[in-house]
């Protein structure tokens, strides 16, 4: 059966299904697109499906949607499992957030696998790509096994493959990321090492799925310890009187043993968040608390109430009575409409619940809702600026690349910097928080 697979792997016959086709699966799709692989897309947004088929992306930097040879991609995609069934390589890419309780959820997989019951059988190959705890990928299958119907390495084929994307990153690409993979057997390894291998230049094999799986946590953990580092130095200097940014540019001169990382108002996305938190919740599970990683993920998110009070003091000591605020960039992280956990949403509530006027201005995110009558669910243009002259309160919440900062200061009469953008401006009427 192995032979076979691979085979067709060699030879650019196979047929990939894909399911999901956000942040992950699109850009995932697009690869093997253009290696000229047959690629079936799953998805139950129709807005998502709807924007695909008219040539849309709704994905920064892909733009890739209106080349000749994804017409036929804008036909294969469909929110009917029952496609897949003729596909040799199923490829799962579907979120795995947080539940009410703060606990890992992956039932959104759980579901997607119990469709897949129905519909696959011997010979097919399944590849898990949305973060998940260690373990989990092969409870997932044990879920979709339920009868015994199949025996791994030999009749099915499970792999473990982590994602690895960097939105808003024009220059992310496979040619330089290497793609670690990992199966359930030698053969499944082997397997999803020529597949893989037709996108990414490197393809490196874990020892098992349970080391691909926890490669994902540590790579996301390694970013939230350090982040809440740098952010406590910014408690710390805002103390001590200090510039945060200024202790940066001074340690990043350091050429060996420092990599630097920098403060905001917190953490945002699908990644940083969430996967330390399916670290913790998994060693509680072994009687283990891990005391560092915890810390870290709880620093980070006390940094939008940071951010606020600090904000409000300062207004307060200063009595400056303007309820109006403009916000710049709502999205986690600069270049990037993506606005899942962003801190920037988190700080805005605060200030809606204060009875705050909110108005926000993102070159990416053109509308955002949000149930209050004193939010603006349309981003301004720079234009607007102007009227913001007077008693304005600006508050840089992500560091967009393309923005005129140098004309929002001039439109502007006090702004509160999160993100350092304003480091080398040496006027009055900018508060770094």
């Amino acid at each position: 059966m192995s032979k076979s697979i691979l085979s067709k792997i060699k030879n650019k016959k196979i047929k990939v299904g894909i399911i999901g086709l956000g942040y992950v699966g699109l850009p995932l799709a697009i690869r093997f697109l253009k290696q000229k692989v047959n690629v079936q897309g799953v998805e139950i947004t129709s807005e998502k499906i709807n924007l695909i088929k008219k040539g849309i992306c709704y994905i920064e930097n892909k733009n890739f949607l209106n080349n000749s040879y994804f017409d036929k991609f804008k036909k294969n995609v469909t929110n009917d499992y029952s496609c897949l069934k003729q596909q040799d390589i199923i490829i799962i890419c579907l979120p795995t957030p947080l539940n009410k309780s703060k606990k890992p959820d992956i039932s959104i997989i759980k579901k997607s696998v119990i469709k897949l019951r129905k519909i696959l059988n011997q010979n097919h190959v399944l590849i898990l790509e949305s973060t998940v705890y260690p373990g989990a990928t092969l409870e997932i299958f044990k879920l979709f096994n339920n009868k015994n119907k199949y025996t791994l390495g030999r009749n099915f084929h499970l792999i473990f493959s982590p994602e690895r994307e960097n939105p808003g990153d024009k220059l992310f690409t496979y040619d330089k990321t290497p793609k670690v993979v990992s199966g359930y057997s030698k053969e499944c390894s082997k397997i999803a090492y020529n597949l893989y291998s037709l996108i990414a230049k490197k393809v490196f094999i874990a020892k098992s799925i349970k080391v691909a799986e926890m490669s994902k946590l540590l790579e996301n953990t390694y970013r939230s310890v350090n982040i809440g580092l740098v952010n406590e130095f910014k408690i710390i200097s805002d103390k001590l009187g200090i510039n945060v940014w200024d202790v940066i540019e001074a340690a990043k001169t350091k050429n060996f043993g420092f990599r630097p990382f920098h403060p905001g108002p917190g953490v945002g996305g699908h990644c940083i968040p969430i996967d330390p938190i399916y670290l913790t919740w998994l060693m509680k599970k072994k009687k283990y608390n891990s005391k560092l990683i915890e810390t870290s993920s709880k620093l980070n998110s006390s940094m939008s109430e940071w951010v606020y009070r600090k904000i409000i003091k300062y207004l307060k000591k200063n009595r400056i009575s303007s309820k109006k605020i403009l916000v710049v960039g709502i999205s986690y992280k600069k270049n990037t409409s993506d606005t899942r956990e962003s801190p920037s949403i988190e700080i805005i509530k605060k200030f809606l619940f204060k009875k705050y006027r909110v108005e926000f201005y993102d070159p990416y995110v053109k509308k955002f809702e949000l149930e209050n009558k004193l939010f603006n669910k349309r981003s301004i243009s720079l234009s607007s600026l102007k009227k913001y002259k007077k008693k304005s309160i600006v508050i840089v919440g992500t560091d967009h690349s393309n923005v005129n900062y140098k004309k929002i200061h001039a439109g502007s009469e006090l702004i509160f910097d999160t993100r350092g953008v304003y480091r080398n401006f040496k006027t009055n009427n900018i508060i770094y928080i």
